[in-house]
């Protein structure tokens, strides 16, 4: 059974390096306010290092608890060597708020370098496939314009994914703009660059070049119908609204009863 100590909030110190380089100070409030109603359940994990102790698990609560205005923390003290640690410190964050793709990458940058782990060996630590590994460094290391965009939300994870296997980057950034202007499906983004591939003389050069895009190649365009005027619409230009089943068929019926009002379009 670990040794749970209360450790004054002021001897204990953030970690050098933190894997959420941003955190929703909403999600640290709801937390502290939880922490004022019943307190820390759950232990923090410190170690020490050059004799003063340091964070490994529980930067969250640790914020919290001093939003909260606790003077002391319940801990657990381990002896972790630098690499024990930094693993610990990925398990934390996976499991109680989920790093995005861009502190992920970065994390395992930081563990490939400042440990010479390899992308076999971090897959194991953190339970992910080493493919999953490798995208995420990838997108770090091969594209920041990219991975900002991931970061912002203005592109998810799998668009840049698929984004990065456009070798040329003026071409990338064309599609990259029709994504984040007009959204696309993963499917539709593949059949892009499908169709830039397959106008791709065979002897181009395959490295990262950064001639213009091909004007030839526009991205082709998807349709889909209408639920109320039964008219096409450009994928790009759906808008997607929540309903639950209940509102969707008050909805569907009431623009249903609103078209047999106005009567069938007379063409002109």
């Amino acid at each position: 059974m670990p040794n749970i100590k209360y450790i004054n909030l002021a001897d204990l110190n953030l970690p050098e390096f933190e894997a959420h380089k941003h955190i929703d100070n909403r999600q640290i409030t709801e937390i502290s306010e939880s922490i004022k109603k019943i307190g820390v359940l759950e232990p923090i994990i410190v170690r020490k290092v050059n004799k003063e102790l340091e964070i490994v698990a529980g930067c969250i609560r640790y914020r919290a608890a001093s939003l909260a205005g606790l003077k002391a923390i319940p801990c657990i003290e381990m002896s972790l060597e630098d690499e024990q640690a930094e693993i610990i410190k990925l398990h934390e964050n996976v499991k109680r708020i989920s790093l995005d793709h861009v502190d992920q990458g970065n994390t395992f940058i930081m563990l490939r370098e400042k440990f010479g782990m390899t992308e076999d060996a971090i897959s194991a630590s953190v339970g992910k496939s080493t493919p999953y590994v490798s995208q995420h460094i990838s997108l770090i290391t091969q594209d920041s314009e990219l991975a900002a965009a991931v970061k912002k939300g203005s592109l998810t994870f799998s668009q840049a994914r698929e984004l990065l296997t456009v070798k040329n980057k003026s071409q990338r950034r064309h599609f990259q703009r029709y994504c984040e202007n007009g959204g696309a499906t993963i499917d539709l983004l593949k059949t892009w660059i499908r169709d830039y591939n397959n106008m791709q003389p065979a002897d181009s050069p395959s490295d990262e070049t950064d001639t213009p895009p091909n004007p030839q190649i526009e991205p082709r365009k998807e349709y889909r119908t209408c639920e109320a005027c039964d008219k096409p619409v450009e994928i790009g230009d759906i808008r997607q609204v929540l309903y639950c089943p209940t509102c969707h068929i008050a909805i569907k019926d009431a623009i249903f009863e609103e078209n047999q009002k106005l009567g069938p379009e007379i063409p002109e």
